[in-house]
């Protein structure tokens, strides 16, 4: 039975309809063109009272590095490079600093934020001339830091593809990746998204594919720095990762994982029943069952086991 407040969420969805924004082409670029005019999300008061937080410039793309408050260096070893979502085309939002200053919380981590480029604007070319960068100065900084690569949505698929870049280009890899409601597949041709539209609250095949295509800058949305799951998955560090069965990107998430487990690929999978995209980043109890399950796979390793599925029973367990 959904909680109280995940039902409130999924009403809210269907009341501001959410899902219209990726109904059409047309319908994709008017929230674009709205939400630019509208400007990206900056670390509330609460968010920089309770942690310290910092702004750097990295091949011109703005970086925050949000630390434990009062110990600059306590969360030096741990570290978490944090890729928010929103289609490649949207830009960081409240939900996404109140998730990060969570995993500050419970991690005693430092999150280092990429405000990337965005499409129409930019492509997977400036993005990655931008991440690939910044990942060699955190590096640099400290060769010895556990460091996990996050993402959620369009930010999961870009960790996969920033991780298979890495491995390409002779680069260390992180210790690990945990994967929120990755968007891995920009083609939009699983034929099992159909069965789920209807389910979806979110998202819908036609502006999804829309943002792979202006993500790709005119090349093919084939190539694996846009649809990751498509290239090679061998060499790649451990993977948690988290989906919900009422989001169209389910079906590429199975395919992965059914990937992974030929290719050898390290896949902890949590599939949560009845959930909707990035469900993890808003204040519900469902969230804070799969919070404390990305919190574990980045302290115990909990990726190194692979294929183990997230059933409803184990959901209220972690509760």
């Amino acid at each position: 039975m959904p909680s109280i407040r995940c039902r409130l969420w999924r009403l809210a969805l269907r009341v501001v309809r959410r899902k219209q924004r990726f109904a059409s082409v047309q319908a994709l670029h008017e929230e674009i063109r709205r939400r630019r005019l509208a400007g990206r999300a900056h670390p509330s008061a609460r968010l920089c009272a309770r942690h310290d937080i910092n702004v750097a410039r990295v091949e011109g793309m703005e970086v925050y590095t949000v630390s434990p408050r009062g110990a600059p260096n306590a969360g030096r070893a741990r570290h978490v490079l944090y890729l928010h979502g929103g289609g490649y085309v949207f830009d960081i939002v409240r939900q996404h600093w109140d998730f990060i200053g969570k995993l500050v919380d419970a991690l005693g981590c430092t999150v280092t934020v990429p405000i990337y480029p965005l499409a129409p604007e930019y492509s997977y070319r400036e993005v990655f001339g931008c991440l690939q960068p910044l990942y060699a100065q955190l590096r640099h900084q400290d060769p010895g830091m556990d460091l996990t690569v996050m993402g959620d949505s369009a930010g999961g698929g870009m960790a996969l593809a920033l991780t298979q870049l890495l491995r390409d280009s002779g680069q260390p890899q992180p210790q690990r990746l945990v994967l929120l409601s990755p968007f891995l597949d920009a083609t939009g041709e699983n034929p099992g998204i159909d069965a789920l539209e209807p389910l979806d609250l979110m998202l819908s095949r036609p502006g999804g594919i829309e943002c792979g295509r202006v993500y790709a800058g005119g090349d093919p949305v084939t190539l694996a720095q846009v649809s990751p799951m498509r290239g090679d998955l061998r060499g790649l560090p451990p993977v948690s990762l988290f989906i919900g069965t009422h989001d169209i990107l389910l079906p590429d998430c199975r395919l992965f994982r059914m990937q992974a487990q030929e290719r050898d690929l390290p896949l902890q999978y949590y599939e949560y029943e009845g959930m909707f995209h990035v469900w993890m980043l808003l204040p519900m109890p469902e969230a804070d069952a799969a919070f404390a399950q990305i919190v574990r796979a980045v302290l115990a390793d909990e990726a190194g086991t692979a294929g183990e599925r997230a059933v409803p029973e184990a959901v209220a367990d972690a509760a």
